[in-house]
């Protein structure tokens, strides 16, 4: 890119705002960072590719930049959707770096180096309507962006856990399942009952907020051969005399479960 002062600081802002957005560790700071490199660094480079040998006027050019960055943020969500890091901060950071720096190392090729594309002068400003509008859109779109990425106290959020039963078709074993929902890592402990016969079979685990778990537990004192109800009630290990959740199913050969 020599000779074309514009694509190098492109190229370079792109760079070092990725790298501030991943490594800084104030969340609202790293959006502020990287508003560049959502909003004006991909689009600036790829309307230097689609105008390489035609300089557009300034307010134009901010219309154009403004609408091809969104269009990659959008391109962007549905490319890494599907790869191995997904919507996460670094294959963001580096998707918008890598489209930036391709699209600036394109618009030198296509520009040669013997005709640079100057920079647009800046003349008296007209608050046209067109650039207010996609100044307010640009400030949403941050202000969006910065309101999705950062995480915000809920101290009054109050939080649930799942609790439900499948008998196994053999009726030797039920599948129970637990989802938490609670705000902060839980320790629950788990009881199983056999209704007729009052056996009792107790397993104990421990569950992140969002995170569930499926256990396969034999039936307590072995196969039924004729319809029973099971009972299976969840502690939380703060409270083990209080019962949390409570589901129970009919195990045997002609149960269904409930």
């Amino acid at each position: 890119m020599r000779g074309h002062k514009d694509l190098r600081l492109t190229a370079a802002a792109a760079a070092v705002s990725a790298l501030l957005a991943l490594v800084l560790p104030v969340p609202w700071l790293s959006m502020l960072v990287a508003a560049p490199l959502f909003f004006l660094l991909p689009g600036y480079a790829l309307a230097s590719i689609a105008f390489a040998r035609r300089p557009r006027g300034l307010a134009p050019l901010l219309g154009l930049t403004l609408g091809l960055s969104l269009s990659v943020l959008v391109l962007g969500s549905l490319v890494l959707n599907y790869a191995p890091g997904g919507l996460r901060a670094v294959p963001w950071a580096l998707f918008l770096a890598l489209v930036t720096l391709l699209a600036c190392r394109g618009a030198a090729l296509r520009r040669g180096r013997t005709r640079p594309l100057p920079l647009p002068r800046l003349r008296r400003p007209r608050l046209s309507g067109a650039v207010v509008l996609s100044a307010a859109g640009a400030a949403l779109g941050i202000a969006a962006i910065a309101i999705a990425f950062v995480t915000f106290d809920a101290p009054d959020a109050i939080g649930y856990t799942e609790l439900w039963m499948q008998p196994a078709p053999a009726s030797e074993a039920v599948s129970i399942g637990v989802g938490s929902q609670e705000q902060e890592d839980t320790r629950y402990r788990l009881e199983i009952e056999r209704a007729r016969t009052s056996r009792t079979l107790s397993r104990s685990l421990s569950l992140d907020p969002g995170e569930s778990d499926v256990l396969r537990i034999p039936i307590p004192g072995g196969p039924a051969t004729r319809p029973e109800r099971v009972i299976a009630t969840l502690y939380k290990a703060d409270s083990p005399g209080r019962p949390y959740r409570r589901v129970n199913a009919w195990i045997g050969t002609e149960g269904a479960g409930g």
